[in-house]
């Protein structure tokens, strides 16, 4: 991948979108009633995941590796990371809470549900990644 004046711009929308997913997620975590502890937890193993994925994905669109604004595409890529994102944060959360690293107790069904909702996450974070975008771009040209 060549690296071009301002390349890593790309990555923002991205790495902000799967940041958001993680600071909501550990709101809500807070909001049913867990210690802030651990919803920091959730914050932090989900949002760091997502937003390297996120980030990852602005920079693959910007070397033309993968198409924008196409779902196939984007449905495809996170079939892979969302469920390595979800894995990630549930081992980080077992070893922060329990001082132990648990994978789920069936990983294959574990991926496998997290692969089906990873088009649901898909989806959305298409949306708001081009929404972003454009922003960022229009900000940009002015």
């Amino acid at each position: 991948m060549a690296i071009r004046e301002g390349f890593l711009k790309e990555a923002v929308p991205g790495a902000f979108v799967g940041l958001a997913a993680g600071l909501i997620a550990g709101g809500l975590a807070a909001l049913v009633g867990q210690p802030l502890g651990w919803a920091l937890v959730t914050t932090v193993a989900l949002g760091l995941p997502l937003g390297a994925f996120g980030g990852g994905f602005g920079l693959l669109v910007a070397a033309g590796r993968l198409p924008a604004g196409r779902f196939a595409p984007v449905a495809l890529y996170w079939l892979v990371a969302f469920p390595l994102a979800r894995l990630v944060h549930e081992t980080a959360v077992s070893l922060v809470l329990t001082g132990q690293v648990r994978l789920p107790s069936d990983l294959a069904g574990f991926l496998a549900y997290q692969g089906i909702v990873s088009f649901g996450w898909a989806i959305g974070f298409l949306w708001l990644h081009e929404r972003i975008s454009m922003r960022l771009r229009a900000t940009a040209s002015r």
